[in-house]
């Protein structure tokens, strides 16, 4: 068979291919200067939480068609700081991660609803009812949420939605669970503020939810973070020893580092090409004074990261409220590197539900930026995280020409053998 008729069609493709990104807009464009545009993604309140099930305020909502079917959760969590602290990677183990949560600093009420797998979930509208069942995936919605941090005065009152993963973990079968949530309105310091919450855990019928609740919120003014140290954290026993969790962030490394359209066999958009280098990040959150307060410190650079997201700018679908976000999906590849520049593995995440909100930023009008949050299992590792297993979640904003982005990613890794972990001095 001769090549040629392959090889034109392959150029006519290439060709089609060109003539369409030619004409679409410049996504790295500058309307404003990178730098002032990355500036003002990270002017931001980071919150790192433990989340605890608070058995006193939990209990299944049963399904009345079935006597012994439940709809959802009433839960009650117990909201605690939680620190992870991690080492550059190396080649003998990846990354060793020391986690500790500490004492409790904030609580969140809420229900969460099974919904049929294409319900459109709206605020103050149950769903139709849907029974839990913890062998199959399914969505839910977090409806009447509300979040207050220490006195009770500060917070805020949210709305998402999320999914089921059923797994088996160590020989044992467990639910584990994904979420984004949105702040509908703020509360005490929180008010005026926007913000998104994820979820990366476990839930189960007889106690809730128990993993990370991550929470950004955009602080132009810097109403809600501090410069210098929190008071020292109160370990408590790790709920979860068998658990290790990483932390890292996702940033351009400069504005030469391009983003690129995806196109589908018609030559339509159907995603983003995004490059980013991964660092290393402390994240803390307690008592200053008498108000709770966050810090966040940017670490050393530890890999690079390729994004494959599914997300039409030109066609998004929604309108990107906090009620109608707009919905993608993204497969993350993360190559983790040595001091050296020697490559230690990479470890690969399906994020197959995410949910993108509009965002503003202060002083930069016309400069279109986003808000994201997904989550997904972890699919592969090589090197040394052959074998890896787990769940991650993205809590991120993006802006739009030029394509600058501060992203937040957390793996929780299944880890019975503490590869990845130093352990903690409360047992």
């Amino acid at each position: 068979m001769s090549l040629v008729p392959a090889m034109q069609r392959s150029s006519a493709a290439s060709t089609a291919t060109a003539a369409a990104a030619a004409s679409l807009p410049d996504i790295n464009t500058e309307t404003y200067p990178f730098e002032v545009v990355q500036g003002l993604l990270d002017q931001a309140a980071y919150f790192n939480f433990y989340s605890t099930p608070d058995l006193s305020r939990f209990r299944p909502i049963p399904d009345p068609r079935n006597s012994s079917g439940i709809v959802g959760f009433q839960i009650g969590e117990t909201i605690c700081r939680f620190s992870i602290t991690m080492s550059p990677p190396s080649q003998e183990r990846g990354f060793t991660s020391w986690t500790m949560v500490g004492e409790p600093v904030a609580c969140f009420d809420h229900r969460w609803l099974f919904i049929p797998d294409n319900f459109a979930a709206l605020p103050g509208q149950d769903p139709p009812m849907v029974s839990f069942d913890p062998a199959r995936p399914q969505r839910f919605v977090m409806l009447d949420s509300k979040f207050l941090l220490g006195r009770g005065k500060d917070g805020f009152r949210g709305f998402g939605t999320g999914s089921t993963y059923p797994a088996t973990v160590n020989g044992r079968k467990q639910v584990l669970v994904g979420a984004v949530g949105t702040i509908l309105e703020g509360l005490g310091r929180f008010a005026g503020h926007e913000g998104t919450y994820t979820y990366c855990g476990s839930i189960s019928d007889k106690r809730g939810f128990m993993g990370n609740l991550l929470l950004r919120v955009v602080d132009p003014e810097a109403t809600l973070v501090i410069k210098s140290d929190l008071q020292p954290l109160q370990p408590m026993a790790d709920p979860e020893p068998a658990i290790t969790y990483m932390l890292f962030r996702g940033q351009k490394r400069d504005r030469t580092q391009k983003t690129d359209y995806i196109f589908g066999p018609n030559n339509d958009i159907t995603g983003l090409n995004v490059h980013q280098q991964l660092r290393l990040m402390q994240i803390d959150c307690g008592n200053y004074g008498k108000e709770i307060a966050s810090v966040a410190r940017v670490g050393p650079v530890v890999g690079e990261m390729t994004a494959q997201i599914t997300f039409n700018l030109l066609n998004p679908g929604a309108p990107g409220t906090g009620i109608a976000p707009i919905p993608f999906k993204s497969y993350n590849t993360y190559k983790f590197l040595d001091r050296g520049g020697g490559e230690v593995g990479v470890i690969e995440a399906d994020g197959g539900e995410g949910r993108t909100f509009k965002l503003s930023l202060a002083g930069a009008p016309g400069q279109q930026a986003l808000r994201f949050g997904g989550f997904g299992p972890i699919r592969k590792g090589t090197g040394a995280f052959q074998g890896i297993e787990g769940f991650m979640s993205d809590n991120s904003v993006v802006g739009i020409a030029p394509h600058a982005l501060a992203t937040l990613y957390v793996l929780r890794v299944h880890d019975p053998d503490s590869k990845y972990r130093t352990p903690s001095v409360i047992r």
